[in-house]
Order: C-alpha cells, then sequence, then structure tokens
C-alpha cells in the first residue's frame, strides 16, 4: 500500500504494476477470451492509473492502457535491446571434446578443489528473454542478433511454464532466459488441422513454435499450444542465486517451468549421464538435441567468463544425428534447373528427429551405386546436422530376393532428351534445355524467388502450373502473363490476381547484380553476380566481356568465365532477354560506392561460418567483398579475423587455436552500418 503522501519513485513504481496488470487484464479479455475481473473492477484499476498518470504530471505513453481501447495486435515486431547480452553455447560432437573443456576449467581455476557440473537438456527451440520490472512483466524479446531482438510480448502471455506477475524477493528489474519449445502432441494437432485446412504443414516442432511465436494476430499463437523451459537470467541474476542450481529452484518457486537436472563432478558421470539421455530422447514429450553442461558454481563461471560469442563456463554436447529404420519403395530421377538429374529414394514415411521423412537423395550415380540402394530396400536414415534427410545404408545388402540395381537412364525422365555426363564430374545431365519443363519450372522459381526479381505472389505452385499449361515457356514470359487465363483458374481470384500484376510491375527495373543472379547461369552465385555487376557497372560490357576479361575478376574461373561466354553466346537466351526488354524490363546499371579505405574491414582477409539471426548467410559474403574485405573460405595464418555467427564448428575451433580475432554477429552488422565516429579500427 501506498503511503499518504507518496514519493515520486513510490508513484512510478505503482504506476509500472498498473499499467502491467491492466495490459494482462486486456490480453486475457480479447485475446484469450477469458477475463479474469468483473469491469466494475477494471474500471476501478483504470480510474486509479489515470489519476496517478495525471497527478504525477509527466507525458503519458501511447501505450498505456489509459490511451488505448481494447487490445489491437501490432502489425509489426518492433526491437527490444537486452540489458545483458544473450550469449550462444559453443558445441561439442565427442568425448574427447568433452574432456577439453573440461580441462581448460581446471588450467584456469587451479586454486579451486571442487568443480561441480550442472546437466541440463538442451530442447530444441526458440531462445526468449522476458523482462520483469516490480514483479511485472514488461515484455519478451526473441535472442535475436544476442544484443537486440523481436518483441513478441503479445504472443508469449499464452505461453504455458511462464508467470506474469513474480512474488516475494526478487529484483527490480529482471530478466530471465528460457526456451520456448512446442510438444510432440500440441506439433502432431497442428499440422493435422494444417493437412485438414489444407495449407502447408510445418517441417518439425521447432519450425512450428517460432512460427507460431511470431504470429501477428496473438489468438493465432494461444491456440497453438507453446511451452517454455526456463534457464538463466539476465539483468538482477547475480543477486538472485549464487549457483545455477539455486537459480533453477528460486525460479521453479516462482512459477517457472523448469527441466531436470543433475549435479556431475568428473567426466565419467557426465559422458554416463550424456548416454542415458541419449536413450531417454525418442520417449521425451519434446525434441532434444543434446545435453548442455554448465559450471554450476556462480563464482567459478565469473573467474572462467567468456569468448567472443560464447561463455567458457558452458557447452553443448549435441547428440548424434537420430537414426530410422524404414522402406525404399521406390527410386526414381529428379531434374533440376540446371539440368543435373539426381537420383532419389521414396520410402515408407518414417518419423526422425521431429520430421516425417518419406524422400531422400542419393546425390548422384556414384553414391547411388556405392552405397546399392535398391527397391525393396530396408534401409537407416538420418537428417543431415538434424536437417537434411539422407540414407545411411541398406539393410539389405546380401539378401537374394533384391531386385536388381536401378538402371541409370540414358533419356531425361521428363522431357526423353539425351543424358550426358560431361568428363570429370559425378552429375548426369538432361541436355534438353528449357524444352525440358522440369528444368524450366525450377528457372523460373528461381528467376521469381526473393533473392531474384523477388515477385511477390508468384510462388512455386503457381511457377509449375503456368509451365504445365504453355503459358510460360521461357523465364521472360513471367513479365507477359495472360491473365485473362489466370482468371479463369480455380483459386486464383481477383485479389490474388491484382497482386500478382502489381509484384511483376514494381520488379521490372532491376539492379544488374540481381539479374544476373536470377538468369540462372551456372556456376554464377550471389556474390559472383555481385562481382560481375561491380566490375562492368552494365549489362551490355558483361554480355560483351571475353573469358580472358572474366577470368580477372575475383570468384570467375576458367568454368565460370566459360559458362558465362556460353550463355550470352546462345541465340534463344538472347531472344528471351530481348523479349523481356520488349515487355518492359530495364537493367539498372550497377551504382556500387567506392569502398571506403578507412573502414576497419578494407584490405582485411575475413572467413565467415555459422549462421546469422539477422542476416543471409549468402549477404554477408556481398557486402563484405563491397566493404573492401577478401573473404576467404578456409582458417589460416593468414586470415585476420573470422566472423563466427551460430552454429560455428570447426572453423571457430581453428580460430581460437591460431588466436585469431573472432568477432560476433552484433560486431558484424557493426560494421555493416559502420562510420569512423562510431567503431574503432581493428
Amino acid at each position: 500500500m501506498m503511503s499518504l503522501f507518496p514519493t515520486q519513485d513510490e508513484q512510478l513504481k505503482k504506476i509500472a504494476q498498473l499499467r502491467c496488470e491492466l495490459h494482462e487484464h486486456n490480453y486475457r479479455y480479447y485475446i484469450l477470451d477469458n477475463p479474469q475481473i468483473s469491469d466494475s473492477e477494471y474500471d476501478k484499476l483504470l480510474r486509479e492509473l489515470g489519476d496517478l498518470e495525471k497527478n504525477l504530471g509527466e507525458a503519458i505513453p501511447d501505450d498505456s492502457p489509459t490511451q488505448t481501447v481494447g487490445y489491437k495486435p501490432d502489425i509489426a515486431f518492433s526491437s527490444r535491446k537486452h540489458a545483458v547480452p544473450m550469449l550462444s553455447l559453443a558445441n561439442a560432437f565427442s568425448d574427447e571434446e568433452m574432456s577439453d573443456f573440461v580441462r581448460r576449467h581446471k588450467d584456469i581455476l587451479a586454486d579451486d578443489s571442487e568443480l561441480v557440473y550442472i546437466a541440463e537438456p538442451k530442447v530444441d527451440g526458440l531462445a526468449i528473454n522476458i523482462y520483469y520490472e516490480f514483479g511485472q512483466m514488461v515484455f519478451a524479446a526473441t535472442r535475436g542478433n544476442g544484443m537486440v531482438g523481436e518483441d513478441v510480448t503479445d504472443n508469449i502471455r499464452s505461453v504455458s511454464g511462464i508467470p506474469w506477475k513474480l512474488t516475494g524477493h526478487v529484483p527490480d528489474k529482471f530478466e530471465v532466459r528460457g526456451e520456448v519449445y512446442m510438444s510432440k502432441a500440441s506439433f502432431e494437432a497442428l499440422n493435422k488441422k494444417q493437412q485438414d485446412a489444407g495449407e502447408k504443414v510445418f517441417a518439425n516442432p521447432r519450425n512450428a513454435a517460432a512460427g507460431s511465436l511470431r504470429q501477428l494476430d496473438a489468438s493465432i499463437t494461444a491456440r497453438r499450444k507453446l511451452s517454455f523451459f526456463a534457464y538463466a537470467t539476465g539483468l538482477g541474476g547475480e543477486a538472485f542465486a549464487s549457483s545455477q542450481s539455486e537459480l533453477l529452484n528460486q525460479l521453479e518457486a516462482q512459477g517457472f517451468a523448469t527441466q531436470e537436472t543433475a549435479l556431475l563432478a568428473d567426466e565419467q558421470a557426465m559422458f554416463e549421464h550424456y548416454q542415458a539421455w541419449m536413450g531417454k530422447r525418442p520417449n521425451l514429450d519434446y525434441e532434444i538435441d543434446g545435453m548442455v553442461f554448465k559450471v554450476n558454481d556462480f563464482k567459478q563461471q565469473k573467474l572462467l567468463g567468456s569468448v567472443a560469442r560464447s561463455p567458457r563456463w558452458a557447452i553443448a554436447y549435441k547428440f548424434p544425428a537420430e537414426e530410422v529404420e524404414t522402406i525404399v519403395e521406390a527410386i526414381t530421377w529428379q531434374v533440376g534447373r540446371t539440368g543435373v538429374i539426381t537420383p532419389v529414394a521414396n520410402m515408407k514415411p518414417a518419423l526422425v528427429a521431429g520430421v516425417m521423412v518419406s524422400r531422400a537423395t542419393l546425390h548422384n550415380i556414384q553414391e547411388l551405386a556405392r552405397k546399392d540402394v535398391r527397391a525393396g530396400d530396408r534401409v537407416v536414415i538420418r537428417r543431415a546436422g538434424d536437417v537434411i534427410p539422407e540414407v545411411v545404408k541398406s539393410l539389405s545388402i546380401g539378401d537374394i530376393k533384391r531386385v536388381k540395381p536401378t538402371s541409370v537412364p540414358e533419356f531425361c525422365p521428363v522431357c526423353d532428351a539425351a543424358v550426358e555426363q560431361e568428363e570429370g564430374e559425378a552429375a548426369i545431365r538432361c541436355t534438353g534445355g528449357l524444352s525440358c519443363s522440369a528444368q524450366l519450372k525450377e528457372r523460373i522459381k528461381h528467376f521469381v524467388s526473393r533473392d531474384g526479381f523477388d515477385i511477390e505472389g508468384f510462388g512455386s505452385k503457381l511457377a509449375e502450373s503456368l509451365v504445365d499449361k504453355g503459358l510460360v515457356k521461357s523465364i521472360g514470359d513471367v513479365f507477359h502473363l495472360d491473365f485473362d487465363e489466370l482468371n479463369t483458374w480455380e483459386g486464383m481470384g481477383e485479389k490474388k490476381i491484382t497482386n500478382l500484376k502489381d509484384g511483376i510491375e514494381s520488379r521490372k527495373q532491376v539492379a544488374l547484380a540481381r539479374f544476373m543472379y536470377a538468369l540462372g547461369i551456372r556456376h554464377v552465385g550471389q556474390a559472383t553476380a555481385t562481382a560481375l555487376a561491380q566490375h562492368f557497372k552494365t549489362l551490355e560490357a558483361v554480355q560483351q566481356a571475353s573469358e580472358e576479361d572474366l577470368i580477372e575478376i575475383n570468384d570467375v574461373g576458367k568454368e565460370v568465365a566459360a559458362s558465362l561466354t556460353h550463355f550470352f553466346a546462345e541465340e534463344h537466351n538472347q531472344q528471351v532477354l530481348q523479349h523481356m526488354f520488349t515487355y518492359g524490363v530495364k537493367v539498372l546499371n550497377d551504382e556500387t560506392p567506392k569502398v571506403d579505405g578507412n573502414h576497419p574491414l578494407t584490405g582485411k582477409t575475413v572467413v565467415i561460418t555459422g549462421s546469422f539471426s539477422n542476416i543471409k548467410r549468402n549477404q554477408v559474403k556481398i557486402l563484405l567483398q563491397q566493404l573492401g574485405a577478401k573473404v576467404a573460405s578456409a582458417v589460416s595464418k593468414n586470415t585476420d579475423m573470422l566472423i563466427a555467427g551460430e552454429k560455428a564448428g570447426s572453423k571457430l575451433k581453428k580460430a581460437e587455436e591460431l588466436g585469431l580475432h573472432v568477432v560476433d554477429e552484433a560486431q558484424l552488422l557493426a560494421w555493416l552500418e559502420w562510420s569512423e565516429d562510431n567503431v574503432d579500427a581493428v
């Protein structure tokens, strides 16, 4: 209760509490349709807040409950800065790496007689930071780049395992961290609903959780039944507990869901615990992909400190890819954008690491022969890196009842054109070019993709239908669609067609680098397309360049140069380009600004590893080259620095062994926005 004459600090604290409380009641009423208080009680709280705001005499924020009506979902996610950065964990994949982890601790903490580790299952979900003020939830944000994340407060309130209010002795300003995940049961129920509604199903529970948490309509998130496990704190955490085990007990007492943990005193106990949980993994109601081992004592954690992107006192010992047995029903051949024909194992569907797998590439004819996979075989499959399905081996080798090996096609399975295999290549190719509908479909998808022309409303299914029905016979036809015909198609309403028209029209002017990439020329990726644009400036100059001219450019070797000159010498390709220009396409000359010689990265040799939260990996290389950096593929003594994103592997380890400068995504983003006033040179 406030005193008769409250101080300004007391008033501010009460205002913060009332705003949080009223926001929560609005959320329960408008989003969850489950009010917890009567209208009269709500009005009383609102009047009390209004009186306090008026008496304080300060500007009232627009999002105060006294200034808003209802609970309107945000149209976009705003940014939230973490008071204490959210570091990611280093990974271990072997007992030897775990032994090195422990040894480093003993070397640093030579005077400490007792070193105890706490083991926690590593949930495969989405890291979240929840900020409380005076015990009231104020906001929740994703990890983002570790420094700044996306505000998902509206959606986090419906996640189980997260209290809206904290009680007792807690820091006035307090960050609680953990993982939002979707249980296997909720995942299966969601995918059944998606399937019944004719909508796209989610690949795995983690993707489903991430997609559900980023819904603009919080009521959709509420229906998808997400859960949460707390595992750390940020701001205020030092005063809250003296060890990780005590912290988890304190958080559980506050109403947070926590996982089963164990305190372990030596490496052998850690290895045995890891093996035990690997056995438990298939029977859990949620996905885990490893075990996290942390030094339990916070004082010891502080002494151990952190490297550029992860704490020295914690590590994630990842489980090997989960392997499952199934039956190969048939082996078919798939034709890609550049004509490469790939053998594919079509299998009886099997659940592998949370994903239902029914197809797996066999890569090429050599791999098919080496593994000797045949129709009818019982095989072991896994998802490489828990992502890409692959056949590990056949269990039917030696069975006399097996069918004969699959024959390598002499003609394209789609267009019946001859199949060829270039000398020194593992791949076989269809020679049909764009007369092959399979190649054309993939070319169109690539052409309109986000990194190509980025045409909104032009999805994969539309591309396939346009080719199948003969409305698109080359990439140039994208700009000359028969919209009257499209109007007769089921599912193509007036709004969809209008959006498609607008999307196509808005992309008729395109940057040279984007245009070069969209053409789908063999060996020309984004980085090469950018290098070509920066060097030649105009499309005409690229077309007129000889192989000798092209080889002078970084990222362009003999194969790339030959592919470029062959493409532009082909009469059919020139006709397609002319048709595009007739339809109004204009390729803009490159106007990349000159490299700033004072930039910290100018002239530096940089290696990139891992993945990034706020920028695409393939864009990083392009932008670094624009800043004057040389981007190398391997770490060596000549490397100036390593930029390490999430899940960095052997390159990070080698860089640390060589004592190289390692930076994280936050520093990368700062460099991309660099000015001499705000970033020190390396």
